[in-house]
């Protein structure tokens, strides 16, 4: 047993080879399953929407293959399979691969883009607007070339008026990329090191890479508590998918169904999400605790807003609550600001490093020098500021906008290390913010404009998942002291330009053949008009700064999120961990709260009755259930291509 622990602690302080031939064709098949199932899944059967966690099914699934098949090659012959720090590398590129795909941007990227001049009438009055957008930023509809991307045809898409602004597109959110990376490789040590967060959606996946003989895959296969959780669940599905084709068999429903307790309180949603549940079991109690209890308590400040006919937190939905958002946004910033006011020592170190190369900080461990992640960093923000300054956005709303989304991009990437919870977003987005914080009159016409295109950045609808900070920092911490750090810098950024090239071609085939009004997809059909509607409606109706109120309710958040920080760090026994309330007023997680609630007390009763050993007895069961749902998801996509090609099913979604 001592040599065992020593082995395992020589291999998580030092990087082996695991950048080989192997590893990067593995990566890019995976990548490329990935990207094309995430995509045909709801454009072609319009059934599930499987990007919207934060370990995507899309990506989660071909990752449990590719570890299976790894473990029954090892079991063929040793050496066959990929070593586990291969199978990271992997693992690493996936979480980066498949972050622009879909729902991650490309479906809104290019609704957005096709939208200004084709939803354009006398009635919704876009024309007004059209004079200020750069021909560089979308394509016109000069030759039609708008109306058959949305309505389809057939024949190649027409590269020649799509290049130029994919070009300048590409250039803004490459550069906007690098910024966050350079920030992720700035905090890592900090995280990883002084602060040791907990990153359970990590854990789950590098559990699956033990793929060696005897090692933690083929103990988990070998649990009975893994075919339970897995036959329970897929005995669930397979009823559920013979309902499709006979009433013999009558569907159970378990994707949610609405609910409210009293008159007046919000509709709750009562979700059993065996996703939720199976990633959940790995988070921290009072994480999980602290959710559920927000939820709730935040749900109760709702009713109070509907009895009161206070219009701006009224709601009869929870996470439709505009007090409830801002709320929730003032307290991401302040766990944001917090976050980086602990971490003022390291940031010394950095900045040190960076202006004095040869000072005795130690950076041979990150994916970038401490220099060029700096300068990398204000490299960045230099160009997407003039970027966006040249697009007609003021430069003092640039800087607002900036500071506010990376602010929003870190504290959501630093709650997902946290919680461990794969629905996670913000629903106030930075240019909505804004544009509310400070008034349109004084953003001014082309200001919000440029702002309605930054729709390309959250999902359909108001769903922020932090462009690709939560994606680069679970990347990071995959391949953190088991890969040589520089060179893996390299296999990430090649991730994320295979994946990002794929999607692109993907989107534009599909739209093109069929028309992305045909296409199961919410966000290419109405992210755009919802883009400029959010234009017009502010030009025609200017909010005064403050937003009616609405800022107001963001200081509430921040003030409230400094009390429980405060009392946490001064009353060791207090229960509630002040994250869950920059978690409440989201839709991912309002929606799988029945769920968050269920893990947290299954988890309670665990640690009651066996503590820490029954807890890793336990892992099996939840990595079952993990795996049941996976393999169901991918069934119903077989079926769906086969006998409901645009009528498929919704079996995992939120």
């Amino acid at each position: 047993m001592a040599e065992r622990f020593k082995q395992i602690a020589i291999s998580e302080t030092t990087p082996v080879r695991a950048v080989t031939t192997r590893s990067v064709i593995a990566s890019v098949v995976v990548i490329t399953v990935s990207v094309l199932w995430n995509e045909w899944m709801p454009y072609y059967t319009s059934g599930s929407n499987i990007s919207r966690s934060h370990f995507p099914m899309a990506f989660f699934f071909p990752f449990l293959i590719a570890c299976t098949l790894n473990l029954a090659l090892n079991h063929l012959r040793a050496g066959w399979g990929l070593s586990r720090s291969e199978l990271l590398v992997v693992l690493g590129s996936g979480f980066v691969g498949i972050a622009l795909a879909y729902d991650g941007l490309t479906g809104h990227f290019f609704g957005v883009l096709a939208a200004p001049y084709y939803f354009s009438s006398v009635e919704n009055g876009w024309g007004f607007i059209h004079d200020t957008i750069p021909a560089w930023l979308a394509p016109s509809n000069a030759t039609g070339e708008m109306t058959r991307f949305f309505e389809g045809g057939g024949g190649s898409p027409p590269w020649r008026v799509w290049a130029v602004p994919i070009f300048w597109w590409m250039c803004f959110f490459g550069a906007m990329g690098f910024g966050v990376f350079c920030l992720v490789v700035i905090l890592r040590k900090q995280w990883v090191d002084y602060e040791r967060l907990a990153y359970p959606l990590v854990e789950v996946a590098q559990s699956l890479a033990e793929t060696e003989k005897g090692g933690g895959l083929e103990k988990t296969f070998r649990s009975p508590l893994f075919w339970i959780a897995f036959s329970l669940v897929m005995l669930l599905k397979l009823w559920n998918i013979a309902s499709y084709f006979t009433p013999a068999f009558p569907h159970i429903d378990i994707e949610g169904t609405l609910w409210q307790p009293i008159p007046d309180f919000p509709w709750m949603v009562n979700r059993l999400s065996f996703y939720a549940i199976g990633f959940g079991y790995f988070a921290r109690m009072d994480v999980l605790f602290s959710v559920w209890f927000f939820i709730i308590l935040t749900a109760f400040q709702v009713y109070v807003f509907n009895i009161f006919g206070y219009q701006i937190g009224a709601a009869t939905r929870h996470w439709t609550s505009d007090a409830l958002g801002w709320q929730s946004m003032g307290a991401l910033i302040f766990l944001s600001a917090w976050g980086l006011w602990m971490a003022r020592a390291h940031l010394k170190a950095v900045v040190r490093k960076a202006l004095y190369p040869n000072c005795e900080v130690d950076d041979s461990g990150e994916l970038l020098s401490y220099r060029m992640a700096v300068f990398g960093l204000l490299g960045a923000f230099a160009f997407v500021s003039a970027w966006l300054y040249t697009a007609g956005m003021p430069l003092w709303v640039v800087l607002s906008f900036l500071i506010l989304a990376m602010l929003l991009f870190l504290g959501l990437a630093r709650a997902i290390a946290e919680l461990g919870l794969v629905y996670v977003y913000y629903r106030i987005q930075p240019h909505d913010a804004v544009v509310q914080a400070f008034g349109s009159g004084m953003v001014g016409l082309s200001g919000v404009v440029v702002l309605g295109f930054m729709h390309v950045f959250n999902q359909w609808p108001d769903i922020g998942k932090g462009f690709l900070m939560p994606p680069f920092t679970q990347a990071v911490k995959a391949v953190d002291k088991v890969v040589s750090p520089r060179r893996i810098t390299a296999v990430l950024w090649l991730a994320l330009a295979l994946g990002f090239t794929i999607s692109i071609v993907d989107t534009l085939y599909l739209s093109y053949e069929y028309g992305a009004y045909n296409l199961g997809n919410m966000g290419m059909k109405k992210t755009g008009p919802v883009a400029f509607d959010f234009v017009i409606t502010e030009i025609r109706n200017p909010l005064s700064p403050g937003g009616s109120g609405r800022v107001m309710w963001a200081f509430i958040g921040m003030g409230l999120m400094g009390i429980l920080t405060t009392v946490r760090y001064w009353v060791p026994w207090w229960p509630l961990h002040p994250i869950g309330l920059a978690m409440q007023g989201n839709y991912g997680v309002s929606k799988t709260v029945f769920s968050i609630f269920i893990v947290w007390s299954i988890k309670a009763v665990v640690m009651r009755m066996g503590g820490v050993q029954l807890y890793e007895r336990g892992k099996p069961f939840f990595i079952g259930l993990l795996t049941a749902q996976a393999v169901s998801t991918g069934l119903v996509f077989i079926i769906d291509w086969f006998w409901f090609p645009l009528q498929g099913h919704n079996v995992h979604n939120f």
